[in-house]
């Protein structure tokens, strides 16, 4: 269990209700925690710290616990984006006491310049930023999210609200925000670098080729795609996640073993990985062989192995869904277990 310093507690006055409360449970397993519950009390853990929710004497009241304030906020912010989604209407009643965030830009938010563009692989741009108090993004969690304006508009960035939830612009104001994983980050410097596989006519793929060396893009973060702890692994996943995979190998114990497979165009695309001795990886060609939700199906989709590996995921976004569905639902192979993340979307 996660260390705790920091804590918060929202109160809303006569607002339990059991269908209330099961709908916010039924949302909290949908994203992947583990409940404990019983009629009017439920508790869990998320990568960020551990919450409380309870129903007593007509109220609803939530605690949240976490290592430090800035890990607090976001462990706040992933609790109240669930239970909004559970119950827009709910959000507004609490009132919040303890560690809590200024309103304002939120505390995982950066303004980053560009350093320097390369394309260190064919199919592939590597991004050099620089940004201030980057310590906060060098541990646990191995992804940011970049925030791109639309071209020709001012930047709206994202800002807290009375309620505590961090709001996003709409509309003309809306912000792109894909996910990446950092190659390298140097909290002295405050410099770090990233891998965006190019892709002709994507956002961030045309905003890279652009980019000078000063301009300025939003990013926040850390979140999501904490580092697998199984002693096997078994990686599966196309270009988009190759730099999520390639990190996990390079910071995996030497005692580690399993295997990786990775889809490519072809064989320029095949990189050196730096990796335990245990770990093989395959390299899929795309056409020729399964792709890596296939191959992950051919493994595993007829029940588990004894012993089971942890499985990871990354692919196309309707591909992944599959495998999360079979696996989590059919197989019963949990979240402590097993990790599926769509990262990308194909149209049509």
């Amino acid at each position: 269990m996660t260390e705790t310093s920091a804590t918060c507690y929202g109160l809303a006055a006569g607002a339990f209700a059991a269908p209330r409360f099961d709908k916010i449970a039924l949302h909290l397993s949908e994203h992947g925690c583990e409940l404990k519950r019983s009629e009017a009390w439920m508790s869990g853990a998320t990568d960020r710290g551990q919450f409380e929710i309870l129903g007593e004497e007509g109220a609803i009241k939530i605690t949240l616990s976490a290592k430090d304030a800035s890990t607090l906020f976001m462990l706040r912010d992933q609790i109240l984006h669930i239970v909004d989604h559970a119950d827009p209407d709910l959000l507004a009643q609490f009132e919040w006491s303890g560690t809590l965030p200024d309103q304002g830009p939120p505390a995982n938010f950066r303004l980053a310049e560009v350093v320097e563009v390369t394309q260190p692989f064919p199919h592939f741009y590597r991004v050099t930023l620089k940004a201030d108090n980057m310590a906060h993004f060098a541990s646990g969690a191995m992804h940011f999210r970049l925030l791109l304006p639309p071209q020709w508009r001012s930047p709206v960035w994202p800002a807290i609200d009375a309620t505590g939830r961090t709001r996003f612009p709409t509309g003309e104001d809306q912000l792109h925000n894909p996910v990446y994983t950092f190659v390298s980050i140097d909290v002295a410097t405050g410099i770090f670098a990233f891998d965006v596989f190019i892709h002709d006519g994507g956002r961030i793929t045309e905003w890279v080729r652009g980019a000078q060396v000063g301009d300025t893009i939003g990013m926040m973060g850390p979140g999501g795609g904490q580092m697998p702890q199984a002693k096997v692994l078994t990686l599966v996943g196309d270009e988009t996640a190759l730099p999520a995979i390639r990190r996990i190998l390079a910071e995996a114990a030497p005692e580690v073993a399993g295997q990786a497979y990775i889809e490519v165009d072809g064989a320029e695309d095949i990189q050196d990985l730096i990796k335990p001795e245990g770990i093989t990886v395959t390299w899929l060609m795309r056409g020729r062989d399964l792709g890596p939700v296939d191959t992950l199906f051919a493994l595993y989709g007829d029940g588990p192995v004894d012993p089971m590996p942890f499985i990871w995921c990354g692919a196309e976004k309707f591909q992944v869904q599959r495998a999360r569905k079979h696996f989590r639902e059919t197989l019963g192979i949990g979240p402590e277990q097993s990790y599926f993340s769509g990262y990308w979307r194909k149209e049509g």
